[in-house]
Parts: structure tokens; C-alpha cells; sequence
């Protein structure tokens, strides 16, 4: 009987230690086999996110348009969509920001009784936005009927790393209407408004 004890004692000893930690080679191999998953997923969340950004900085811009034309018609009278740094007037660049106003002489500044309809700041984008158009204007004025003032043009997204696959673009007639650049040959790089593949500064 004593004997009995004494097994069972030393069994359930030896049980205890066994669960109360793990020795330092399975503690080394958990770790690398962590530091492994780490270095994979990193580089695939980083492509994510900015593949992210680049959409929804689209979709924004998209929406502000389909606002600046709405509003002109609302209004009957011109609307100006422009970059903004201060949320104020037109100035800076894209990636800074943007406002859209009603600009009843269309001279680009907020005067009179023109009214500030949106500003959209844009201090936590990590890429780029540009606006490319005829002489380089970088405005978009819609007029009371809806279309653009003898204007077209593509707004451009380029992530930090300059990557083109995750390159966006946005492309507006002169009509006001816009379509996202698509990857029409699959090869995992969008086809912009003149048809080739799009392409981002180093």
C-alpha cells in the first residue's frame, strides 16, 4: 500500500512539472516558427494596406465629384473641386486635401455668398495623389448643367513605396462622369486613361 502511494506520488510529481512550463528548445523553435509567420505576413499586410488607402482615396474622390456636380445642379451655378492645404482655399497639393464650393463667378476663391459645401483633409494618407488634366489646371469646375468646364482628366494614387500594382486611378470626362482604371490583361497592374499600365515615380 505504502509502495502503492509513493508510485502514484511520484507520478503525479512527475505530471506536475511536465505542465508547469516548456524546456528552451521548444521555446526556441516556438519562437522561430513565430518569427517565420511574422517576416510572410508582413510584406502581405503591408500590400493590403496601401492597396486599401488607394481605393478608398478613389471612392472619396468619387464621391466629392458626384458632390460637386449634384450641387452645381442644386445651386444653378458653377462649383469648384479643388486641392486645399489650409481646408480653405485653393491651394497645396492633392495629397493634402481638397474642398468643394459653390463659385458663382468662378474665379476659384470663396467670395461673396459663394458657400463651402466640403473640406477633406488628408494628413493620414501615406501616398500620393495628382491630378493630371488639360494645361495642367488643378481645379475641376461643373457648371449649373453638370459638365465640366471644358475639362477632363485622371486623379492618380501612388502608394509610399511607389509599387504600380498598387497604383489607382480615377478617370473623369468632360461630362463630370468618372471610372476607376482597371486591370483589364490581369497582370496585376491597372491600365490607366490612356490605356497603358500605370506607373508611379521612384
Amino acid at each position: 500500500m505504502s509502495q502503492h502511494t509513493r508510485s502514484c506520488g511520484h507520478c503525479g510529481q512527475y505530471h506536475l512539472d511536465h505542465q508547469g512550463g516548456f524546456t528552451l528548445p521548444e521555446i526556441i523553435i516556438t519562437l522561430a516558427i513565430v518569427g517565420i509567420l511574422s517576416s510572410l505576413a508582413t510584406p502581405s499586410l503591408q500590400t493590403f494596406t496601401q492597396q486599401k488607402e488607394g481605393e478608398t482615396t478613389m471612392h472619396v474622390l468619387a464621391d466629392h465629384l458626384a458632390l460637386a456636380r449634384s450641387s452645381a445642379a442644386s445651386f444653378g451655378q458653377t462649383v469648384t473641386f479643388c486641392r486645399s492645404a489650409d481646408g480653405l482655399t485653393c491651394s497645396g497639393s492633392w495629397s493634402d486635401g481638397s474642398i468643394i464650393f459653390t463659385d458663382r463667378n468662378a474665379d476659384r476663391q470663396i467670395n461673396q455668398d459663394d458657400q463651402l459645401l466640403r473640406s477633406q483633409s488628408n494628413a493620414k494618407l501615406s501616398g500620393t495623389v495628382v491630378w493630371r488634366a488639360f494645361q495642367n489646371r488643378q481645379y475641376l469646375q461643373i457648371e449649373a448643367t453638370g459638365f465640366m468646364r471644358y475639362q477632363s482628366g485622371n486623379f492618380t494614387y501612388c502608394s509610399e513605396d511607389s509599387d504600380a500594382r498598387h497604383a489607382r486611378q480615377l478617370i473623369v470626362n468632360s461630362t463630370g462622369r468618372a471610372r476607376y482604371a482597371l486591370d483589364a490583361d490581369g497582370d496585376g497592374i491597372r491600365e490607366g486613361s490612356n490605356g497603358q499600365p500605370l506607373s508611379c515615380p521612384p
